[in-house]
């Protein structure tokens, strides 16, 4: 992230990962994300570390990078209405991929 302004209302999300999210009853959905140091690892591993008991939502993705790394990690290509801006938006998704554990018998 060096030389970049990061935008206003960002937090570090992970170690070198810095953006935004937001918790909804539709998922969670990370609006914004950076790596400070590209080529680190540090995305991936925040990737990774993204929880799958909810949905996970990756609105409007505008880099091919993130893309790949999205579909390497079972994320698929989707659309969404959003109400706030009156229109369908692209986004990429994971749906809850945790399954609960049958009761004792």
């Amino acid at each position: 992230m060096s030389g970049y302004q990061l935008l206003t209302g960002h937090e570090r999300l992970a170690s070198g990962v810095f953006g935004y999210t937001t918790e909804t009853d539709g998922g969670l959905y990370v609006g914004w994300i950076a790596a400070e140091h590209e080529g680190s690892g540090d995305v991936g591993r925040y990737l990774d570390s993204l929880p799958h008991d909810r949905r996970v939502v990756f609105p409007t993705v505008l880099s091919s990078r993130l893309v790949g790394m999205l579909l390497r990690r079972g994320f698929t290509v989707g659309e969404e209405y959003a109400e706030e801006l009156g229109e369908w938006v692209d986004l990429m998704e994971r749906p809850v991929t945790v399954r609960e554990e049958a009761p004792p018998r």
